[in-house]
């Protein structure tokens, strides 16, 4: 069996719209520009990264408590609402703002998204369908991102930051309207003992599992750690572009968007890897942190052509580690131990930010790259290294 085709098309359509946002890829770029200096960009990202963290566990139990498709919904009005906000105040402070909501939407859907399309699958005993209808919502949310960064560059170089700053508020609300149309609350798990727990009980069950687990332990630990690398990286790709020279913000955009196509292809094409070992996807991590080191020590075609390989290796593994993830939650608190990952990735990218940015004040935008880079394959050994680390799942 299988989802309706309803579900499915409002599923794809709410990701795709989710992440058609034209000031992405010249956003770094645009508070440059706007006197924001490297290590203010660096705290920036790191607030917003707090944001997350503060938010993120309370968000994934409210979401095993009340209506994750509300939540949802929610989620992408607020994210909306912040390029409003950028549009309406530009500076650090009104970028903190839009931040901060930005932080607030990606709490409400983290472990929520990955729970309504988890409980859904189960309710129609279609589990094993899990990586291959996230890896599709993966890609389509990257084609979102190929159709913004090839017009929100273009348009950018053209007509300034002003026009696409404003478009990127429709994205977000349309794909609302999506999940309204189209998505139901799914049965809540295996057991409804949620419904008459308090939300301190809740947490403690999440939190209980997350401890109990050695392999859940093990993915977490790999989310937390070397799969949020190239999360951290993209937001600086724009400032890491130009500063190596022969990048117009056209090009950026470009690359941006060849990136995003290679995840699509590696997200889309996940389900089909035949080996899913936890080793297995730690190496492929370390291998898009291998090529992203790579990208430092070259410049133009190549340099773009390294990080597209970068983001397509990231991108399969990161569909790998999602079904890893959810395949080792046993309990009915489902979104609160997601987000437990979530706040630990947050919390490792808020270091990460920080490193970055007091690199770059020292040196440049290539050494803050190259640091990220180094990292990924000491973490790769790491995890290769582990004795304990379980070989399947």
């Amino acid at each position: 069996m299988s989802v309706s085709r309803r579900f499915r098309l409002a599923w794809y359509a709410h990701h795709l719209l989710g992440e058609l946002v034209l000031i992405y890829p010249v956003a770094a770029i645009m508070m440059g520009e706007r006197g924001v200096e490297p290590f203010d960009l660096s705290l920036l990202f790191a607030l917003w990264s707090l944001a997350v963290v503060a938010a993120e566990v309370p968000t994934g139990v409210l979401a095993d408590r009340v209506s994750r498709r509300r939540l949802l919904i929610v989620s992408r009005l607020v994210k909306g609402c912040c390029f409003l906000t950028w549009f309406v105040l530009p500076g650090f402070w009104g970028y903190l703002a839009g931040f901060v909501c930005w932080g607030v939407a990606s709490t409400l859907r983290s472990g929520t998204a990955e729970s309504v399309l988890h409980d859904t699958l189960s309710a129609v005993g279609a589990s094993e369908q899990f990586e291959r209808i996230y890896g599709r919502a993966a890609a389509a949310g990257h084609l979102g991102l190929v159709a913004s960064f090839l017009t929100g560059g273009l348009l950018a170089g053209r007509v300034g930051f002003g026009i696409p700053l404003a478009l990127s508020v429709a994205g977000p609300w349309l794909a609302a309207v999506a999940i309204a149309a189209g998505v139901d609350d799914p049965p809540r798990g295996t057991t409804s003992r949620a419904h008459g727990e308090t939300y301190l009980e809740t947490l403690r069950a999440g939190l209980r599992e997350a401890r109990s687990s050695a392999r859940l332990l093990h993915v977490i630990g790999i989310t937390a750690s070397i799969a949020c690398i190239w999360e951290v990286f993209e937001e600086y790709l724009p400032v890491y572009l130009d500063e190596k020279g022969g990048f117009t913000l056209g090009a950026i955009g470009l690359t941006f968007a060849c990136a995003s196509a290679a995840t699509i292809l590696a997200a889309a094409a996940a389900h089909r890897v035949a080996f899913r070992s936890l080793r297995a996807i730690a190496l492929a991590f370390g291998v898009a942190g291998a090529l992203l080191l790579a990208s430092t020590a070259a410049s133009g075609v190549l340099a773009a052509g390294l990080l597209v390989a970068s983001a397509g290796v990231n991108g399969g593994a990161g569909v790998l580690l999602a079904g890893q993830l959810q395949r080792a939650i046993r309990g009915h608190a489902r979104a609160t131990v997601t987000s437990v990952a979530g706040m630990g990735q947050e919390l490792v990218g808020i270091l990460l930010y920080m490193a970055v940015g007091a690199r770059a004040g020292m040196t440049d935008w290539h050494g803050g790259v190259g640091l990220l880079g180094v990292l990924a394959l000491v973490l790769c050994i790491g995890f290769l290294a582990a004795r304990n680390l379980p070989e399947t799942g």
